[in-house]
């Protein structure tokens, strides 16, 4: 099968994370080329983008594809874009051209890291840096201070790494946006650290409704404080949220995503 990923300006850090995950399981098998507009010859596309999808790169697609989200409204027709064969999602679709697609992370988050072994007196906690976090981050911080002067929050405005994961007591994703996908709540499951999220849609589904992490609410620095608290400072209770993480990393896992995915290909190409 050829496959082209298309990956436009505007994609988020976890339509990135998408391709990156999708092209390493799908190249041993298929023909797969990566690029940033129309693909020159390929039986499928997948397009990683914002959401909604620009028009202009799609306007007389001639090619079935698949992407995250349909492409902006345009007035006149031969302005428009040709629509996606299939919308995908880690979570809920409407209609009957919506499929379920796993969320996947590398291999390499699985098994990151040994747990940290301090060497000082400080509890650490991180986050993925997005502009959108930045006050939710500072009003915890406040409330934070007014119980504990042990804490630092390491906000990381690249990409973390494994070893980033490895280095760290507890992982925060305060998303306050509920399109707001890319706060490495899966990554941070994988490396089996205890993580403490937002409870938008794709992180109640990541922790199994707080069955294997803390969900607290959005844009309340109250909850975020407390949950933060009992993560660090009650370990039964993160103890029991960490092993059901581990039992259940597995849907994490590439090979379950690609099984998806080679599935949704065939029926457009058929």
């Amino acid at each position: 099968m050829r496959i082209a990923q298309i990956v436009l300006e505007g994609a988020s850090e976890f339509e990135r994370k998408c391709q990156r995950v999708d092209f390493a399981a799908l190249s041993a098998k298929h023909d797969v080329t990566v690029t940033d507009g129309p693909p020159v010859s390929a039986d499928v596309a997948h397009v990683y983008g914002p959401s909604p999808l620009p028009s202009r790169p799609l306007i007389g697609f001639k090619i079935p594809y698949v992407a995250s989200s349909a492409p902006a409204s345009r007035r006149f027709a031969r302005s428009r874009a040709a629509e996606p064969g299939m919308i995908v999602s880690p979570i809920e679709v409407a209609g009957p051209d919506g499929q379920l697609l796993p969320e996947a992370v590398e291999e390499i988050w699985f098994g990151a890291g040994p747990t940290r072994e301090s060497t000082t007196t400080r509890n650490l906690i991180a986050s993925y840096a997005r502009p959108s976090i930045i006050n939710a981050v500072e009003q915890a911080l406040l409330r934070i201070g007014r119980f504990r002067d042990d804490i630092a929050w390491n906000l990381f405005d690249r990409i973390p790494t494994p070893d980033d994961l490895a280095g760290v007591d507890a992982w925060v994703d305060p998303a306050v946006n509920q399109n707001d996908h890319d706060g490495f709540v899966a990554e941070a499951i994988a490396a089996g650290k205890v993580v403490v999220a937002s409870r938008i849609p794709i992180n109640a589904h990541r922790l199994e409704n707080g069955r294997t992490g803390f969900l607290v609410p959005s844009n309340d620095p109250n909850e975020l404080t407390h949950a933060i608290l009992s993560a660090l400072f009650k370990p039964e209770v993160a103890r029991s949220k960490i092993e059901a993480a581990r039992q259940t990393a597995g849907k994490f896992r590439p090979r379950q995503r690609l099984r998806v995915l080679e599935r949704i290909y065939e029926t457009l190409i058929q």
